[in-house]
């Protein structure tokens, strides 16, 4: 059985099935709920999570930047490096006049007879240790003559005075030069991505937190990101992690800024790790391609992020439905970091004029995502395009046997 169909004989349960594929439209392919329909879910949803409109008189709070600053400072103490400690090795020179306790192989200061005719005085010096005096595990060095000797704590000329105050009553107008061979009792640990990663020893010219990144080669270019497609690889996607005697703190490295209380003053036993992280936010819905994107700056705006992934697409999103979805703290829509966290939905309507300047303003946060809606009339033509398939085979097969 057939039914006439403006000149066509189409079998009726083709008719059948078309009319199953309307009444299920709903059902069609698609990307992503319309605006309507993200409005719809927020009136009846389990997590809570609201739309806030971007307008001018909240744009002020969305535009403000996040500022990570004054995290590392609350670690910063009194301390000083050139203090003595258990692995540090010493280079200990002593030098005798007359009768020697050690026996030195060098002389200095010969007796040379000067013009006013008063000779010099003749000296001989030992090193000892070739290669140094280790400071041992409870904070002392062993001398001949001398004895142990407790150093933690105490300078190299602190070290001199107690030397020669032990070998004062054993040889001749002794003196001491004490220095230190090799530093490691003030040292910090750089490690991460870093160019150079290792121990850097601390000096009297008192390093700062920016100077020993400096010095071990700044931040390494060349550190794989693993399965992500966010490849950042500037200041801005780099989190400082700085340990200091138990307590820790994270900031992100662009923002300590030179000489600031953030640019910590080191202290031997400090220990800094550079982690990669980087911000990206990520885009769905009517566009060409749904893809996770890096900022690659310190700061981002809507409208920035909007060019970055291409823009809606002309023929299937709605411009009056443009989401930034967000975890803000329950407290407040942009209070402080540790609290509780509330998704908000930033609705953006760019059919506006006024919003294009709204968008520059809107600045992106780390993990932002944003949703551009489908256009409703998508449904009436993937119906049509529907229909279009399913009877296009039909038509081909009536037009061969004719």
């Amino acid at each position: 059985m057939y039914v006439k169909c403006r000149g066509l004989f189409i079998r009726p349960h083709l008719i059948l099935l078309a009319a199953t594929a309307l009444s299920g439209c709903a059902t069609l392919p698609r990307n992503g709920p319309t605006g309507s329909q993200i409005e719809r879910s927020a009136k009846q949803n389990t997590i809570g999570f609201q739309i806030v409109d971007i307008n001018p008189s909240n744009i002020g709070a969305l535009s403000a930047m996040s500022n990570s600053s004054g995290s590392l400072a609350a670690l910063a103490a009194g301390g000083e490096v050139d203090q003595i400690g258990p692995g540090d090795v010493l280079s200990i020179e002593i030098y005798e006049v007359g009768v020697t306790l050690f026996g030195g192989r060098a002389t200095i200061g010969t007796a040379n007879v000067s013009s006013d005719g008063d000779a010099g005085i003749s000296a001989q010096n030992e090193t000892l240790g070739g290669s140094g005096v280790i400071v041992d595990r409870d904070g002392n060095i062993s001398l001949p003559y001398a004895g142990t000797i407790p150093v933690t704590g105490l300078t190299t000329t602190e070290v001199q005075d107690r030397i020669v105050a032990r070998l004062r009553d054993k040889s001749q107008s002794p003196q001491v030069i004490v220095s230190l061979r090799r530093n490691s009792a003030n040292t910090v640990v750089i490690m991460g991505d870093i160019a150079s990663p290792g121990r850097l020893p601390l000096t009297l010219v008192r390093e700062r937190l920016l100077d020993a990144i400096a010095e071990k080669g700044g931040i390494s270019r060349t550190v794989q990101t693993g399965s992500s497609t966010a490849t950042g690889t500037g200041a801005q996607d780099v989190v400082v992690r700085f340990t200091r005697r138990g307590h820790v703190a994270e900031q992100s490295l662009d923002s300590i800024a030179a000489g600031s209380p953030d640019d910590l003053v080191l202290l031997g036993g400090d220990r800094i790790e550079l982690i990669r992280q980087p911000r990206t936010f990520t885009v769905f819905g009517a566009l060409d391609r749904i893809s996770q994107i890096p900022f690659e700056s310190r700061t981002l705006t809507l409208a920035e992020a909007l060019a970055r992934a291409g823009g809606p697409n002309d023929g299937r999103a709605d411009p009056k439905s443009v989401f930034v979805f967000r975890l803000v703290p329950a407290g407040g829509l942009e209070g402080g970091q540790q609290a509780p966290q509330t998704p908000v939905a930033y609705r953006i309507n760019m059919m506006q004029a006024q919003n294009y300047f709204l968008a520059q303003r809107f600045v992106m946060r780390d993990k932002d995502m944003i949703y551009i809606g489908n256009a409703s009339a998508n449904q009436p033509l993937k119906v049509i395009q529907a229909f279009g398939q399913l009877f296009s085979p039909v038509v081909a097969v009536q037009n061969a046997t004719r």
